[in-house]
């Protein structure tokens, strides 16, 4: 049966809310911190590199924390964590629009540490928490599959809406009275947090979710640690998904940098037929997701990765050899674009089918503990996409601001726009091959999970709806 559609995008909602704060923060505020409060821009870059490094510490004492952190009755587990993390985001986010332009670098740089580190552990324990909650909410491989094009649809919407506010408010001199600025930036964090509250609070966090495999049953003990972490690095479909993880897709989290020299300097577009490639791309792909979502049901996650390949990379060929004018690079983008939702839909199946695998085999749930020990293998390489981008610019002789660009530097963004990605896409089908997920495994562990879950009665209803289970004690 499917899932209904109010519950499927509720499910959905959680994480575009806090993909919204990353584009306040990232897209937002660094530009604001520079151009309105005064921080100088080396300062910013020591900003985030610390936020970096912060992150790589907590995000794998996060996790497990919550991987054992008991269900308390009447209140719930991973759920009650998204809402009480909720308040600490928002201040976070609110917070750094009022720090006076008047104060010292110093009194600036302090201030800005102190509230990202307030926001990044909030953010750190939401994201974990909302991840694990889907995966149990939505015990199939159906349902996450849906579950994902929903995000899809809702994430880009309520983040391009994010970024063109914040072009609006930054970009040229319309708004210059720092009162307004303010203002006008508190209104789109009111928006993020009717995204926050829309996906706390409507849902529902019933014990049947946690009646088998939860972690909090279990004392933490160093042992015990070392016994979760050491299964995990034993899984060979964990290795496999981490591989192709971090290089299949990897240059596409500079995409949008990457397209804007492309656009700029390649094709010489003008600002509108550049808005045109990028959105119509992506809303043609939107429009596809249900089709793709389909095609993804029938063969298994893992040949819809290797089916990725083929619009993913004949995109990006045809971008390097043959794009020439601005509606050539639209339909570029939408190859590289269908491909790269087809990988992201079938990763996200993939991922919740290894945490259920091993649940299967240990008997015990630890979506956060995988989760950190990625994001812990992933930490020294972040960043690098941009090194080699613009690495390849400066050896093809870019130069920055030049009204033209000479021919090798306009064959260097070509390279770094699209050459690289063709290099990391092939270099993913390795691991690619080492998955031991077939469809029919998968679908195997889909029913194992949803015997383990009740499909009703969770997520949007009562707890009238709920059956009688033993829970764990407080």
């Amino acid at each position: 049966m499917s899932m209904p559609w109010k519950r499927r995008a509720l499910l959905a909602t959680p994480l575009p809310a806090a993909w919204m704060s990353s584009v306040i923060i990232h897209n937002l505020y660094v530009k604001f911190y520079t151009d309105v409060v005064g921080l100088d821009t080396r300062y910013v870059g020591w900003v985030y590199l610390a936020f970096n490094i912060w992150n790589v510490l907590n995000d794998p004492v996060f996790g497990v924390l919550l991987d054992k952190m008991r269900y308390r009755p009447g209140k719930g587990k991973f759920l009650l964590v998204m809402r009480v993390t909720i308040p600490f985001l928002l201040f976070g986010l609110m917070a750094m629009a009022w720090t006076p332009s008047t104060w010292s670098q110093g009194a600036i740089l302090a201030v800005f540490l102190l509230e990202l580190f307030i926001f990044d552990v909030a953010a750190t324990l939401y994201l974990i928490s909302a991840t694990s909650y889907v995966y149990l909410a939505a015990p199939t491989r159906e349902d996450r599959i849906d579950v994902e094009v929903m995000r899809s649809w809702i994430g880009n919407a309520i983040s391009s809406v994010a970024t063109i506010v914040a072009t609006q408010l930054l970009v040229g001199d319309a708004i210059t009275e720092r009162l307004i600025l303010n203002v006008l930036v508190m209104g789109v964090v009111l928006v993020n947090g009717i995204f926050y509250l829309i996906a706390a609070f409507a849902l529902k966090d019933p014990p049947e979710l946690y009646e088998h495999g939860d972690g909090g049953t279990a004392h933490i003990t160093g042992s015990r640690l070392r016994q979760d972490l050491l299964e995990i690095l034993r899984l060979r479909a964990f290795w496999a998904l981490f591989g192709h993880g971090l290089t299949f897709l990897a240059p596409m989290g500079i995409y949008f940098t990457a397209f804007l020299f492309f656009m700029d300097d390649v094709i010489g577009s003008t600002g509108t037929q550049a808005t045109i490639a990028d959105v119509g791309s992506m809303l043609i792909v939107l429009a596809l997701l249900p089709l793709v979502a389909r095609m993804i049901k029938r063969v298994g996650s893992r040949t819809a990765l290797w089916l990725a390949t083929l619009p993913y990379l004949a995109g990006f060929t045809a971008l390097l050899l043959l794009a020439e004018r601005w509606f050539h690079v639209l339909a570029c983008y939408v190859l590289i674009m269908a491909g790269r939702y087809m990988v992201t839909i079938s990763t996200s199946t993939l991922d919740a089918a290894l945490i259920d695998d091993d649940e299967r085999r240990t008997g015990i749930r630890k979506a956060g503990t995988i989760a950190s020990v990625r994001a812990l293998l992933t930490a020294p390489v972040a960043g690098t996409q941009m090194v080699i981008y613009m690495a390849i610019l400066n050896h093809g002789g870019y130069i920055s601001g030049a009204a033209e660009q000479t021919a090798s530097a306009q064959e260097a963004i070509r390279w770094a726009t699209a050459g690289v990605p063709i290099l990391f896409a092939l270099l993913g089908l390795l691991p690619l091959a080492l998955l031991p997920y077939s469809r029919e495994r998968e679908r195997e562990l889909s029913l194992w999970s949803e015997q383990q879950r009740a499909r009703e009665g969770t997520a949007v209803s009562g707890p009238k709806g709920s059956r009688e289970v033993n829970t764990p004690s407080p």
